[in-house]
């Protein structure tokens, strides 16, 4: 297992396997590495990201809700086949959050993703976890994903 701190506030832990995404890599497939931290593990086809951004005077007195609608209007904007699977909410340590799974197609190819997101609030930023892989055979992947999920604490 493997740990990592991310943003200096958020600990989690991710299994074997994974390989830290460079800055080309969070470019290829999230279009900016600022503010992002990935990993993805090549032999299983799943991409682990977390996302933060400040939550500015735009954003000081929104909810983790209502920023996930925001960021699924994007998802929903900028993927090929967005569908919308299904949402559900959970705790991240104390913190409220709020999550969906869908999947699109990936542009260049027939293959179906599919991702798992889960949004939260937590002091000054709101933090956006990915969870992204191939559609077939997704079930037996995802398991892994509740124990990073688990593995959450901020500071």
């Amino acid at each position: 297992m493997n740990t990592i701190q991310i943003n200096n506030e958020l600990n989690l832990t991710y299994p074997d396997g994974f390989e830290t995404m460079g800055e080309e890599e969070l470019i290829r497939y999230f279009r900016t590495p600022a503010d992002r931290w990935g990993a993805y593990n090549a032999d299983d086809h799943i991409i682990l990201s977390v996302s933060w951004k400040k939550a500015g005077f735009k954003y000081l007195f929104t909810d983790a809700e209502s920023y996930m609608i925001e960021v699924e209007a994007v998802l929903h904007r900028t993927l090929l086949n967005y569908q919308r699977i299904t949402d559900y909410k959970m705790k991240i340590g104390k913190k409220k959050s709020y999550a969906i799974r869908f999947e699109y197609r990936v542009k260049d190819a027939a293959l179906v993703q599919l991702c798992d997101l889960v949004v939260f609030k937590h002091k000054k930023h709101f933090y956006s976890v990915y969870y992204v892989t191939r559609k077939k055979g997704s079930s037996a992947k995802l398991p892994a994903f509740e124990e990073v999920l688990k593995s959450i604490t901020l500071t």
